[in-house]
């Protein structure tokens, strides 16, 4: 059972309470962007999406929740981007968006959480992560649905406002230990730990404005000891005795640890040779696979089933409170 230590209602209306909720839930959301990697600089990305103004043209009110108006124009822009998100993009279905996306803005305004534009591209990666999708791909259908820059913040602002709110709530709530355990099981127990590998980075060091000529001859060498290298214990000395070549410490990482792809590259190289160079910002780069078997600890994997726990108890809350929320809300709708 996921357990909490929650304070009471009335706590939660208190504006110490509220300072407190915006502090812990922006923390806990930026400590939470695991797999993310470069989504804090995705939103560079949606700054293309400010397309040209369309004609001005009246708006008819077509309904409101608790005062919000919903216009035709929102109801266009919303089933554009409903069909981009692969979700039912009728009129009704529109509407029911827009008065979710207003009730989550309104709730978590009243305890001070206002998303930044940083904020807001998380989210957006955390979207296309979902869907399966390069985050810059789905800008990229976004704004070639013709939505507007300003459609699409206030969309991916309120889910992702409500969502800080949310985890505020729930601090202090986690996955017990007999829910890890039962999950670790569907997963094949102690097999579900994963591969372990010890590497070593080994980086060929390149100067500033290195010319092509240059770059070619530090990549033959690397290549060369590429060749040569037949395990770490004889390979490393060798890499060491060359010139400006830097050897780190051994590292240890399971495949829970690591992207998939870095997994996927280690699994191929054979134990005791090194991974093609890779030009990265440190110079030219090769990975040696000094070690690689079955994971004998399985924290990291615990740690990952403690996270899933997590967030799906967090997202069952949420649709929880919007639940509530809407069947509470004042709504009118006009004759169309």
């Amino acid at each position: 059972m996921i357990s909490s230590t929650k304070t009471g209602a009335n706590a939660v209306r208190s504006n110490a309470f509220r300072a407190r909720i915006f502090r812990a839930g922006i923390l806990r959301e930026k400590a939470r962007r695991l797999a993310l990697a470069g989504a804090a600089g995705f939103f560079v990305a949606c700054a293309g999406l400010a397309v040209a103004p369309a004609p001005a043209r009246a708006q008819a009110i077509v309904a409101s929740i608790n005062g919000y108006p919903i216009t035709t124009h929102d109801i266009e822009q919303r089933m554009k981007l409903l069909r981009v998100l692969r979700k039912p993009a009728t009129r009704e279905a529109a509407i029911e968006s827009l008065f979710s996306d207003r009730l989550m803005t309104a709730e978590a305004g009243k305890f001070g959480v206002n998303p930044r534009d940083s904020d807001i591209s998380q989210q957006i990666a955390r979207t296309a992560q979902e869907m399966n999708v390069q985050p810059q791909a789905l800008v990229a259908s976004i704004q070639g649905a013709g939505v507007s820059e300003d459609h699409l913040k206030a969309h991916f602002g309120a889910e992702m406002a409500f969502n800080v709110l949310v985890q505020a709530l729930n601090k202090g709530v986690e996955a017990s230990e007999t829910q890890v355990r039962a999950e670790l099981a569907k997963q094949g127990g102690k097999a579900a730990a994963g591969t372990s590998y010890t590497v070593r980075q080994i980086i060929f060091t390149l100067p500033g404005g290195v010319t092509p000529a240059a770059m070619a001859a530090r990549a033959k060498e690397a290549e060369s000891l590429r060749a040569r290298f037949s395990g770490c214990d004889s390979g490393v000395p060798m890499a060491l005795a060359m010139t400006d070549v830097t050897v780190k410490d051994p590292l240890t990482r399971t495949s829970h640890e690591i992207s998939r792809q870095l997994a996927e590259l280690l699994d191929k190289t054979p134990v005791g040779k090194l991974t093609a160079p890779q030009r990265t910002i440190s110079g030219l780069e090769m990975v040696a696979v000094c070690e690689r078997g079955a994971a004998k600890d399985d924290t990291a994997v615990r740690q990952q089933i403690a996270q899933k726990l997590l967030a799906q108890h967090i997202a069952a809350d949420a649709q929880r409170r919007l639940k509530e929320l809407r069947a509470k809300a004042v709504v009118v709708k006009h004759a169309s």
